[in-house]
């Protein structure tokens, strides 16, 4: 022990929301000393859920680049603040825009909260930070203040240096609520999941485990069950579908519901359904796989849908699925693994269920798989860390 220093960790970088400025310029003093010129992406809000941000920044090292969870705008501020006159690059990257407003009860707080999100990133701007934006939704799924949250995308999009866009349709998209200047775009996909659940589970032992029979075609909905999901239309599509053949589909549902009147009917009815399996809770990590092995087929009946993290979720287990053609992922995906439904259409979803039996052969679960693997997590990385570097590059 001769000569070791005894230090005290009182906590890792970036998991103290209070602290996150001073533990961003703790990693500022370590890039200063490793690249030239250093860069920083500072991003909010931090969603460590779901390993999105983790999988996207993964590559940020081996180009020079670090990130930083910085929680708030008004912490970006300060930190851009404390930084300027440093050799540091700085990106404050925004993601999910949900945070700003949802635990406001009135739309005159929502509107002064947007106002001073506005505000603190703004002031990062004017000490020389660059602002990125990534639209995950068109709007929340949730949203209770429409008109707010129109105009706080609204702001972004003009406040923005860049853009990301994982679909490329997002600006078609948004185009009925606000504006996303073309200029500003670049568009990366969402990375898949391989590699961020454990995924060493068989077919046969998932059913086992759910009591599933192994004959039967099994429709996957998973993740958080919210009324934006179409839960009521794919209840009564698959009403249709098992009085039509019963005993042929099973209807597993996995997820945490929300606590909304739709919701609570729609978990009701999967409750006393005898073709619904159902388990209402959030799903630990580990547990994940069950669900997603013992599937056919992944169900998404959004009705509002731009980017699916589920849906990248169900390729990386290699599960075809079934989406509306409205959704934001229908630019990408192919008919090999994908059925896509009009959902204007009475019979749409169910006849799109009837035919998710054809995804039963092999070559479709190998299409999804391939689909997964062209937008594996390190290409998309590397792809995103390469878009960083450049721009960082370029208007130095």
């Amino acid at each position: 022990m001769t000569g070791r220093i005894a230090v005290l960790i009182r906590h890792l970088n970036g998991y103290h929301p209070p602290w996150a400025a001073s533990d961003a310029l703790r990693a500022v003093s370590a890039l200063e000393s490793r690249t030239s010129p250093p860069g920083l992406v500072a991003y909010l809000p931090v969603y460590r859920g779901n390993p999105y941000q983790s999988l996207l920044y993964s590559a940020l090292p081996a180009a020079g680049m670090h990130a930083a969870p910085i929680y708030d705008a008004k912490q970006a501020a300060l930190f851009a603040d404390a930084i300027q006159g440093s050799a540091v690059d700085l990106v404050v990257h925004v993601h999910w825009l949900n945070s700003v407003t949802k635990r406001t009860r009135h739309e005159e707080t929502a509107r002064a909260a947007a106002k001073t999100f506005i505000q603190d990133l703004s002031r990062a701007k004017d000490h020389n930070a660059r602002l990125l934006w990534t639209v995950h939704n068109v709007l929340p799924h949730d949203t209770r203040f429409t008109d707010v949250d129109v105009e706080l995308r609204t702001n972004i999009a003009d406040l923005a240096d860049r853009i990301h866009v994982m679909s490329p349709r997002t600006r078609e998209l948004c185009a009925p609520w606000f504006d996303i200047p073309d200029g500003k775009i670049f568009v990366i996909p969402h990375p898949s999941y391989k590699g961020a659940y454990p995924n060493w589970m068989s077919r046969e032992q998932a059913r086992l485990r759910l009591g599933i029979p192994a004959d039967a075609v099994v429709l996957l909905l998973i993740g958080a069950i919210k009324p934006y999901k179409g839960l009521t239309e794919l209840m009564d599509a698959f009403d249709q579908l098992t009085l039509a053949e019963p005993g042929r589909f099973v209807l597993l549902v996995a997820g945490q519901p929300d606590g909304e009147e739709e919701t609570q009917e729609f978990c009701q009815r999967a409750a006393m359904h005898p073709a619904v399996l159902s388990l209402l809770q959030k799903i630990p990590v580990e547990e994940m796989q069950v669900y997603l092995k013992a599937a056919d087929v992944g169900v998404f009946p959004y009705r509002r849908s731009l980017n699916s993290g589920a849906l990248s979720l169900a390729l990386t287990f290699d599960l075809p699925v079934i989406l509306p053609m409205h959704s934001g992922e229908v630019a990408t995906v192919e008919p090999s693994y994908a059925e896509l439904y009009d959902p204007s259409r009475a019979d749409g979803l169910l006849t799109a269920m009837s035919n998710g039996r054809r995804f039963i052969a092999r070559e479709a679960r190998e299409a999804a798989a391939a689909a997964a693997r062209r937008d594996a997590a390190p290409k998309v990385a590397h792809k995103f860390a390469a878009e960083l570097r450049n721009w960082l590059a370029g208007s130095a």
